[in-house]
């Protein structure tokens, strides 16, 4: 079962690692503790008093850090360092005592020592972490465990003894660090500030062996055989250490913000993209066949017509947006060279501006106007442009509210251009729709919609006129009787034939 689970855990952490954004990185760190007081407490075996010492040293540490997740796995950005590392810290060194008095062969015979002193130093293991606060601030945090080192050299006269012992450490450390520079590439140079606090001491430590008499050595003791020191510790509880630092690596704070920033440019280009995401992997052969045509050993040919140019960044635009080069260099090299095609670009399209000005103005074209305003965002005729840009949207709206010649036409005009330059036309316009209608609802909507309008007193006016006919008086009665109805008129051919006939009549009579 292992034979096969672990090649399939390899082979999908291979698969998943990122390795062409491999986070390598590196600190190698010099510290400084410009102010130590160290006590020493403790006793000789011939001398008259005790020792109660305070030695003021200054320790230094060097250190080395690594991060061990040198790759992302599965595309995931580590919003952190962790490391791990070693250090060779607190190095110090003094003088504990000199001249002190002493006694020996059972207080017959008295002297004063020459001096006694030590030195010391920590290795230790590190691990910890650190994070970016804010720009190039930076807050690290590391604790260690380690094997503290002392030894003591006791000076006599005529030789110097030494002897050394060794005791567990631990302590944790938290500063603040500051890039200054970068020195070179992906190498920064930074300084720092750290507080450390050790939790532990140094008790019942023997400084020098004891003394022992025989007859057979007729040797002197020395003045500081013999001694114990019940205790050794820092009389400050929390330590402030400076600190100068090199910090290197390709996936450093540097990389890692331009590479969120040129992943943010991908994704931009990817939305203003016309093709959208419709690019296979056979385009993207085709894309990058094109780009590496374009390249000459890595560098770009000599392109002094702008179109050319202008096609050189279409094809640059799509490679970046939808084949996704991972390397950071190589993706940073391709921005840069696209950033400087486009201020080219740029430059000859402001040597072009005042012809295409005249050129806009006189077509009265709103997208050529439109395009005019995106090539040249800060030109000097911007304010000209939209004036005109507006004035022209405005007529062809209303233009087309006039060919539909209905309410809703030119409602949605008024609607879109509330401050619109044919605004009285388009109320006029429909004001001329009601006339037209001559109903009693479409006058109150017009007071409805325009209860300032300029045709408030007509429209008033004429809904009275509309309304009056439903209340009418009935006719006065004598009125009617006096009234005769009018006498037919006759024409003269039905006059005519009425005398025909009766004189036809009259014929048949006398017959």
């Amino acid at each position: 079962m292992r034979k096969i689970l672990l090649p399939l855990l390899a082979a999908s952490l291979a698969f998943g690692a990122d390795f062409e954004r491999s986070n390598w990185h590196t600190q190698t760190f010099f510290q400084v503790e410009p102010y130590t007081p160290i006590s020493f407490e403790g006793e000789g075996q011939y001398l008259t008093e005790k020792i109660d010492e305070e030695v003021y040293t200054v320790p230094m540490s060097v250190g080395f850090l690594f991060n061990p997740i040198f790759t992302p796995l599965f595309k995931a950005d580590v919003p952190f360092t962790i490391w791990l590392g070693a250090q060779f810290g607190e190095f110090q060194f003094g003088s504990i005592s000199s001249g002190a008095d002493y006694e020996y062969n059972d207080a017959e015979q008295s002297g004063s020592g020459n001096e006694l002193s030590f030195m010391s130093f920590n290795p230790a293991g590190l691990a910890g972490f650190s994070v970016n606060l804010v720009g190039n601030l930076d807050l690290r945090i590391l604790g260690g465990i380690g094997l503290q080192y002392i030894r003591f050299e006791d000076k006599q006269t005529a030789t110097t003894k030494t002897h050394s012992e060794t005791a567990l450490s631990y302590f944790v450390e938290g500063g603040l660090e500051y890039r200054l520079v970068e020195i070179f590439k992906d190498g920064d140079l930074k300084i720092g500030l750290h507080a450390k606090k050790a939790f532990s001491t140094l008790e019942d430590i023997k400084a020098t062996p004891d003394f022992k008499s025989s007859s057979e050595d007729l040797s002197i003791p020395g003045a500081y055989s013999g001694v114990t020191f019940s205790k050794i510790e820092t009389k400050l509880p929390v330590r402030i250490a400076l600190e100068i630092s090199l910090e290197f690596g390709r996936e450093s704070r540097r990389d890692r913000k331009m590479r969120f920033a040129l992943r943010d440019r991908d994704a931009q280009l990817r939305n203003n993209s016309e093709v959208k995401d419709t690019l296979s992997d056979w385009d993207c052969m085709a894309i990058e066949r094109d780009y590496r045509f374009f390249l000459e050993d890595g560098q770009l040919p000599d392109m002094s017509e702008k179109y050319t140019k202008a096609q050189f960044n279409d094809v640059l635009e799509s490679y970046l947006a939808f084949c996704h080069p991972e390397d950071l260099a190589t993706k940073e090299q391709l921005y840069s060279t696209l950033d400087s095609n486009k201020v080219q670009l740029k430059e000859y399209q402001v040597s072009q501006e005042d012809s295409r000005f005249k050129q806009v103005m006189a077509s009265n074209d709103p997208e050529m106007m439109e395009m005019f305003l995106q090539y040249y965002p800060n030109s000097a005729y911007r304010k000209e442009v939209e004036a005109k840009l507006q004035i022209i949207g405005d007529y062809q709206i209303f233009k087309k509210a006039q060919e539909a010649n209905n309410f809703k036409a030119y409602l949605d005009y008024l609607a879109n251009f509330p401050q619109g330059q044919f605004r009285n036309e388009a109320e006029e316009c429909i004001f001329r729709l009601v006339q037209e209608s001559n109903s009693v609802k479409d006058y109150q909507i017009y007071l409805k919609r325009f209860p300032d309008g300029r045709f408030v007193q007509e429209a008033n006016r004429a809904l009275q006129e509309l309304q009056q006919p439903s209340v009418t008086e009935p006719e006065e009665p004598a009125q009617v009787q006096e009234e005769k109805p009018p006498a037919p008129k006759v024409s003269k051919s039905k006059k005519s034939k009425s005398s025909k006939s009766k004189k036809k009549n009259s014929k048949k009579r006398k017959k």
